[in-house]
This record gives structure tokens, C-alpha cells and sequence, in this order.
């Protein structure tokens, strides 16, 4: 049995449930970092941004929204074919997403303006830390939180091309 933890770096959502319930959004080709997961087939990389309401919440409050409309920077990976140019495409994978606010959409992820006590009760004390940063990774895939003081500034879930350890850690992986 799986920890939480292991659990959302495993799946931390459900990809195309999620940009179905969001419609569409602004996008654009996406900076192809060294450390990326790349899938073995043709393809390109694929940003997308300005998700609505264009804005979030912090911490547990999901009534008080906050107008940001870069709260979410979402990164996937399109093969070649014949759904490379839809907006819900079935073959994508995801390689990142930033949250800088929480989004009632993603409830899996919304720690942004949580304290460091209860995310390591929720998520545990297996972590490193580098930079003002908690950084989780199981296999592939990391989730990295930025802290400011106790607090979660922001959340990166990474999928990555290599076993993450503590002294390897990409340095723009602890950037927004």
C-alpha cells in the first residue's frame, strides 16, 4: 500500500478531467528543460495558462477568491497525431503544472497558504529540503513547495526524465 505521499506523485489528477472542466485556455510551445520527463514517441511540449476564473484561493478559505490569472501554469507533452492540435487531447501526458493559488479544481494540490505543520502531517516528514523548499519525489516525479516564513508560497508537481535524490536536484525545479 501506497503512502499519500506516493499516492499524488503517482497521479496527482486527472489530466484531461480537469481541462474539460476548465475550457479552454491561452497556450503556447513550452521551454523543453533537461530534466523533463519526454515520452518515447514524436511530440512537442505544450504550455497552457490563464485557466478561469483567473484566480485562486490560499489556504482552506475556497470563498475568498483571488484574482490571478497566472495562477496556474500547466506543461504537457502532445505526440504527434491526429489530436496534437486539440485543446482535450487524449494522448497528452503532463509534465508540470505551478500552482500559485489553489484552485477548487484541484483539490489535490491546494496547499499554497497552508503552514509547513499540516503538510507534513498530510503529506509527511519524507522530504528534502533545499532553498526554502520541501521537495517530495517517488520514482519520477516530485512535488516541490516553496515556503515563505511556515507558509506555502507555491506548488510544482514535476514529472522528471530521472530517480530524484538529495543531491541531484534540478536548481529550476525549486523556481516558480
Amino acid at each position: 500500500m501506497n503512502s499519500p505521499i506516493q499516492d499524488l506523485l503517482n497521479n496527482p489528477f486527472d489530466l484531461q478531467k480537469f481541462k474539460k472542466k476548465k475550457g479552454q485556455s491561452n497556450s503556447g510551445g513550452a521551454p523543453k528543460k533537461t530534466y523533463y520527463y519526454k515520452p518515447n514517441e514524436k511530440g512537442f511540449m505544450m504550455r497552457f495558462m490563464l485557466f478561469p476564473p483567473y484566480g485562486g484561493y490560499m489556504g482552506k478559505d475556497t470563498s475568498f477568491l483571488i484574482k490571478y490569472p497566472e495562477a496556474i501554469t500547466l506543461i504537457t507533452f502532445k505526440p504527434n497525431g491526429k489530436h496534437q492540435d486539440m485543446f482535450l487531447d487524449p494522448n497528452e501526458t503532463l509534465i508540470e503544472i505551478l500552482l500559485r493559488l489553489n484552485d477548487k479544481d484541484l483539490p489535490e494540490l491546494s496547499f499554497v497558504g497552508l503552514d509547513t505543520t499540516v503538510i507534513k502531517e498530510k503529506l509527511g516528514s519524507d522530504f528534502f529540503r533545499k532553498d526554502n523548499c520541501f521537495i517530495y519525489a517517488n520514482k519520477k516525479a516530485s512535488i516541490t513547495l516553496k515556503i515563505n516564513g511556515k507558509m506555502i508560497q507555491w506548488v510544482k508537481y514535476t514529472r522528471l526524465n530521472f530517480e530524484m535524490n538529495s543531491t541531484n536536484i534540478p536548481t529550476d525545479l525549486l523556481k516558480e
